[in-house]
């Protein structure tokens, strides 16, 4: 089973067992290298266009909460 969901930067995933829950990064505005606009774009020496996120991008953040344990195959009983 598996279920997302998405309400503005966040991300709602069930997926296994577990809840998931991401926040998507924004952009800095306050940023010196990218000025809130999450990167910059060049041109490569062959003329294809490219583009390079920021640093500010890099704190994507993801939570996980646990619904119930993973069964254990190796424990055994005794009867």
């Amino acid at each position: 089973m598996y279920l997302t969901r998405t309400i503005g930067r966040w991300q709602i995933e069930l997926h296994q067992r577990a809840i998931y829950l991401t926040r998507h990064p924004k952009p800095d505005p306050n940023c010196e290298s990218c000025h809130g606009r999450g990167g910059h774009g060049y041109v490569t020496a062959g003329g294809d266009a490219d583009w390079e996120y920021c640093h500010c991008l890099a704190w994507l953040r993801t939570w996980h909460l646990r619904l119930w344990p993973r069964p254990n195959p190796s424990k055994e009983y005794p009867f």
